[in-house]
């Protein structure tokens, strides 16, 4: 593909160079999928983009597409930036709180002010919302509508983007209140586009295949966009299809021939315990080049096992590629490709609680941390210590910052947060570049990204510093498998902390739960040398996640302070609330 400027060049390329012989196929269930190609969806986006035109949506203006997925959100977003609109894909999933969905739905609606929710079919339905409705100020509008509106392919006008015009309006997981839009400009965009390709070789010939949500960053930009910014065939199933039946993605991967997927480590690590030995002998994952994992820890020992289990079926564990990004970077910042195995660090595990990364010593405890790789190609990763803002000597842990034309343009109608979080500078730095605040904890080990930790997250015990995901993998070696947990810092007077553990209430009976929860505590206490720990064991599935799947740590301390989860038995607290 040739260098473009907008994202909407990058389409109207892939029209022009794969025709109606490349694409995207949806999976709407194991058996029936249903092919659109990059030719038909330039000519339907044409004809999209004029009737929003027609209807008097202006360029810059946000469009909330609020869809379940499928190619009717493909065809949505093609229409939104064909049109030169703002793109905003939200989630529509009502679980078992629809009105909690809802009011999110109407925040985001409301922050982005926006005239216009998209949506397909009976998306919004279990949300009490249907086409003709209100929401906020906005109409809501059925994505056939515009076939009924006047305009046609040849009315169509291309925009009048440059790299700066606004493409996405990205909103965050928030754990409380009404999550931030992160503005990706259509220059950062490409700029992304292109470092994916660059670091992990996905080209035109390349066959890409996922699962994860449309609207979130990795699911929208990884496993969405990059396919269409080479102009390569994609295979795509949802969320749900994955979860139900976890073998549908490497059957899927056999099928098509794959050379390329994405997930995040909880996705690995399922397919792993629950794909059976008579599934396995179906499998062929020898075609596979490039296997990324991200969007949360990234374990080893998940990655070992993985390939452990399905190297019977052609996969090889140097396929894996430990990656890290997040929505304020477009995407992605770091990946590790190599030509043997996933390099990983043995570190001492005391050095990691006094903020320092060193191989851990024959016999001492260690903690086994994955490389996440280099920069791509024109960014900048930079250590920094939380107090001091100077940058950290070689191999100490800090705050990583980034730099390059990756880092989004800010937090939508958000000047404080935004100064906050991306305007950070380097204290003693004479070039005075600006930085973007991640948030997140790690080191530099020979030019390679290790992550240790979130800030936000971090257990300070008697001048100790402990990770919660450590606690919550000492704990899972104990729970029922599938079951999640979060580890954090507690409240009071103690320096104690807190843990809640799911537990699957139809193969623990009633008996065992003291043991336990006993079990548990005593582990953990003993293992990371803890004054105190509260143990909350609560119903299986109830654990607050966010949209992509990680534990919200912060909100499940608040809801236990509350008494808002399904707790089933407490251990070290003094009430259902703070330890």
């Amino acid at each position: 593909m040739t260098s473009n400027s907008t994202f909407l060049d990058a389409m109207r390329e892939a029209a022009a160079v794969a025709g109606d012989e490349r694409g995207f196929r949806f999976y709407q269930n194991p058996t029936d999928s249903t092919f659109t190609s990059y030719a038909h969806l330039d000519r339907q986006a044409r004809s999209d983009a004029a009737a929003l035109a027609a209807a008097g949506h202006a360029p810059g203006e946000v469009v909330v597409l609020a869809f379940e997925p499928g190619l009717e959100f493909i065809r949505a977003l093609y229409a939104v930036f064909y049109a030169g609109l703002v793109a905003s894909p939200v989630s529509v999933a009502a679980m078992r709180q629809p009105e909690i969905a809802r009011r999110r739905l109407e925040a985001i609606v409301h922050d982005a002010g926006s005239r216009l929710v998209l949506t397909h079919g009976t998306a919004l339905l279990p949300l009490g919302l249907a086409e003709g409705d209100t929401l906020a100020g906005a109409r809501i509008a059925s994505l056939a509508s515009l076939d009924s509106v006047d305009g046609s392919a040849d009315d169509w006008t291309a925009p009048a983007l440059v790299p700066d015009s606004l493409a996405i309006l990205q909103y965050t997981s928030g754990s409380t209140g009404v999550p931030k839009g992160v503005m990706v400009s259509h220059g950062n965009l490409v700029a992304n586009e292109a470092a994916i390709t660059a670091a992990v070789g996905i080209t035109a010939q390349s066959r890409t295949m996922g699962w994860l949500p449309h609207y979130h960053d990795m699911g929208l930009v990884g496993q969405l966009l990059q396919p269409i910014s080479v102009a390569a065939d994609s295979v795509l199933t949802s969320p749900n299809q994955f979860l139900r039946r976890p073998n549908l993605w490497p059957t899927l991967l056999t099928r098509h021939r794959s050379t390329h997927t994405v997930g995040p480590d909880f996705a690995y690590a399922l397919c792993t315990r629950l794909v059976t030995d008579e599934q396995l002998e179906a499998l062929d994952l020898s075609a596979l080049e490039g296997v990324i994992t991200g969007a949360e820890p990234v374990r080893a020992g998940t990655l070992a096992e993985f390939a452990a289990r399905f190297a019977p079926a052609g996969f090889r564990a140097r396929a894996f590629i430990p990656a890290y990004g997040m929505a304020e970077t477009t995407l992605l910042v770091t990946a590790s490709v190599r030509e043997g195995a996933v390099a990983t660090v043995q570190a001492d595990a005391d050095g990691l609680e006094q903020g320092v990364l060193r191989p851990a010593a024959p016999g001492a405890r260690a903690s086994e941390l994955v490389s996440c790789g280099p920069p791509a190609v024109g960014h900048e990763v930079a250590i920094v210590d939380p107090q001091s803002g100077l940058r950290s000597a070689p191999g100490a842990i800090g705050e990583i910052l980034v730099r390059g034309p990756s880092v989004a343009q800010g937090y939508w109608e958000r000047p404080d947060a935004t100064a906050e979080t991306f305007a950070a500078t380097i204290a003693g730095d004479a070039a005075g570049h600006r930085y973007l605040r991640t948030g997140d904890l790690g080191a530099l080990v020979d030019g390679e990204l290790v992550i240790t930790g979130r800030i936000k997250d971090l257990i300070i015990i008697r001048g100790r510093n402990l990770y919660p995901q450590d606690l919550e993998s000492t704990a899972a070696g104990l729970l029922p498998s599938g079951c999640l947990s979060a580890a954090f810092e507690g409240t009071g007077s103690l320096p104690v902390v807190g843990l809640v553990a799911e537990v699957d209430t139809a193969r623990v009976s009633a008996a065992e739960l003291d043991e336990l929860a006993a079990q548990v505590r005593r582990s953990v206490a003993e293992e990371f040398l803890l004054p105190e720990l509260g143990v909350a064991l609560i119903r299986k599935g109830t654990l607050p996640r966010t949209t992509s799947g990680k534990v919200q740590r912060g909100l499940t301390r608040s809801l236990l302070a509350d008494d808002r989860l399904a707790t089933v038995l407490t251990l070290g607290f003094d009430r259902v609330g703070a330890p």
